[in-house]
Parts: C-alpha cells; structure tokens; sequence
C-alpha cells in the first residue's frame, strides 16, 4: 500500500506550515525585542528571564538564539509560500531541511535551559512544540511525495 495524498491534501497541509510558520515568526519577533531592548518578556514562570539573562542564549556570545528561530520560521514560510505557485521537489526538501535543523536545534537548546540554565522558557518551549509539528507534517508530505511507507 502507498502512501500518498491527494494535491489537495499537500496544499491544505502546505497551508498549516505556513499558518505554523507565521506564528513562529511572531513569538520569535516578540521574545528577540525583549533581548534587543533587554526588557522582561510576559511568561508563565520566571524562566523566560532566567533564560534570556543567561549568556547561554546569546550563540558565540552575542547572537540572540530567538534570531536563529526567526531566521528558520522565515525561511520555512517563504519556501511555504512559493509552493503555492510551484510543486519544485526541492522547496519540500528545503522546508524539511530547515525544519530538521530547527528540531535539532531546539531539542539542543532545550537541553541547555533545563541542565545548564536549570530554566525553562515557556515561548521557548511552545516554539519547540510549533517546530516540531511543522517538522511532523513535512516527514509526512515528503514520504507521500516520494511513495514511500
């Protein structure tokens, strides 16, 4: 038995990725101001500024991490965007390959705030979630693309 979807399918979840991305690239707007200006971000615990005060969430000491989620999510709904009009394989693979990195990413940085910075932050947490759905969906649109079980 194949796997596969209809083009119908493949657009409706082309659209969730973009819907998923979008909100992505909000909560990483939101919580990369706050390291910008250096102000309190709202959070459900103390954690978002443990985290953001750590200089663990500044890549080789100066760049901001939520600049690295704002860069993938924008990438991920550009390529989301250009399928609309297009079916080129290598928007899926681009999409999935930046999800892949975003997932690993987080998963790396998720590490870090619960063993190094022993915080959690909760628009970091929910941006691992909305990465690792974004992630989910593709693995499942590529393996239909490519008739794989």
């Amino acid at each position: 038995m194949k796997n596969t979807l209809s083009p119908t399918a493949i657009r409706q979840l082309n659209r969730v990725v973009f819907f998923l991305s979008l909100i992505g690239i909000l909560m990483a707007i939101y919580v990369l101001q706050s390291f910008i200006r250096k102000t309190g971000i709202v959070c459900v615990t103390s954690g978002c500024e443990l985290v953001r005060k750590s200089p663990l969430s500044y890549l080789f000491g100066f760049f901001p991490i939520p600049a690295v989620g704002l860069i993938g999510y924008t990438i991920i709904a550009s390529l989301a965007f250009l399928r609309t009009t297009s079916t080129k394989p290598w928007m899926l693979k681009g999409m999935l390959g930046m999800a892949t990195f975003g997932v690993l990413f987080v998963s790396w940085f998720t590490y870090i705030e619960l063993f190094v910075i022993k915080g959690v932050c909760t628009w970091c947490a929910l941006s691992a979630i909305n990465m690792g759905i974004i992630f989910l969906i593709l693995i499942r649109e590529y393996r239909a693309t490519n008739n794989k079980q």
